[in-house]
């Protein structure tokens, strides 16, 4: 991935931002463009193209980035949804590269919001139009939805994501699992997070035009979507979810890849070894970043006793010092030395 111009990586003050990307006057509904990367599901992607027509929103149009599908998913497309554009790729742009390249198209069309989501989802019908109500607000937020699982309508699978970096998590989905009928009184409306998932996300143009895109040579799958979020607050964006959007997000069964091997070098691993070095690097606390790096992988390649033992070693390499060991060094101990304490001076 190119480097973002350095003019968009430096962060302007507030009241010139919202002078530059205010929303349109209120009588007129901002264009909201959704990019849908498909490779290869055309059942699943036609679904979606019916479920976005029954949408209420009325300024929103729809961009499938069909990456190189052998199964008629463009043809079909065009065929029942002739409203919808296509945009075909060459079969090597995974999540990142298809959707950056949607997104490209959907801003030289003049989109003032990009929703990125699956084409493996359902949406209420109100489910733009709630997203653009929160956006209004405020011109720095990025809105996300309330995810719920499809096939558990009554379960939050996601309100947005909190950066962990513990042991071998990155992330942690806020509420999963949850009944939202048990929570939805308890949580303000939009709701702060610090980051989310791709999937129902409504991003205003300033995001691209400052940040950048989604890094489709580090992350071409996985983190890609929480990456350009944590970017984006960096420089001033503000990452809420909509509760009131709901989206009903189809859950994998079984991960992609079943080797280990393939759990380190696939693209389609969520632990591909550059997606999560960058993740690390970009966000992970300094000081621990190779620690929770060998954290991702001792579990799959190390037995228990083992993984145990290496894991309290790496532990008291990067942990803080007791008290009695900088007391000890302090008065001059040199724990290689076989004679002991000594005393300067």
């Amino acid at each position: 991935m190119a480097a973002p111009d350095a003019r968009m990586m430096n962060p302007e003050p507030m009241d010139a931002m919202r002078a530059a990307h205010e929303s349109p006057p209120s009588g007129a509904l901002p264009r909201v463009c959704a990019v849908v990367p498909a490779h290869n599901r055309r059942d699943k992607t036609l679904r979606f193209c019916d479920n976005f027509a029954r949408l209420t929103y009325p300024n929103r149009s729809v961009v499938v980035v069909d990456d190189g599908s052998t199964d008629g998913t463009a043809a079909a497309i065009r065929a029942a949804h002739p409203d919808v554009e296509v945009v075909i790729g060459d079969g090597t742009l995974w999540w990142s590269g298809g959707t950056n390249l949607g997104v490209r198209h959907a801003l030289r069309r003049g989109a003032d919001y990009i929703l990125t989501i699956n084409d493996d989802c359902v949406m209420e019908p109100g489910f733009i139009d709630e997203l653009v109500r929160v956006a209004r607000r405020d011109p720095r937020y990025i809105v996300g939805c309330r995810l719920h699982c499809e096939d558990r309508p009554h379960e939050v699978w996601s309100l947005g994501t909190r950066v962990v970096c513990r042991g071998g998590e990155l992330f942690a989905l806020n509420h999963a699992g949850r009944r939202w009928e048990d929570i939805r009184g308890e949580l303000p409306d939009p709701l702060p997070v610090d980051t989310m998932p791709g999937n129902g996300v409504l991003l205003p143009r300033a995001v691209f035009e400052r940040v950048g895109f989604y890094d489709e040579r580090n992350m071409p799958q996985y983190h890609a979507d929480s990456d350009l979020v944590l970017r984006a607050r960096e420089v001033g964006f503000v990452p809420v979810i909509a509760l009131r959007s709901v989206l009903y997000n189809h859950i994998l069964e079984k991960p992609l890849v079943d080797n280990r091997r393939d759990l380190l070098f696939s693209r389609k691993s969520d632990r591909y070894w550059r997606a999560i070095w960058t993740t690390l690097r970009r966000h992970g606390p300094p000081g621990r970043r190779c620690y929770l790096m060998l954290r991702q992988y001792s579990p799959f390649f190390l037995n228990g006793r083992l993984s145990s033992r290496i894991k309290r070693l790496v532990r008291r390499l990067v942990e803080p010092l007791r008290k009695s060991d900088s007391l000890a060094i302090e008065r001059g101990y040199n724990p290689t030395c076989a004679a002991g304490p000594t005393r300067h001076g």
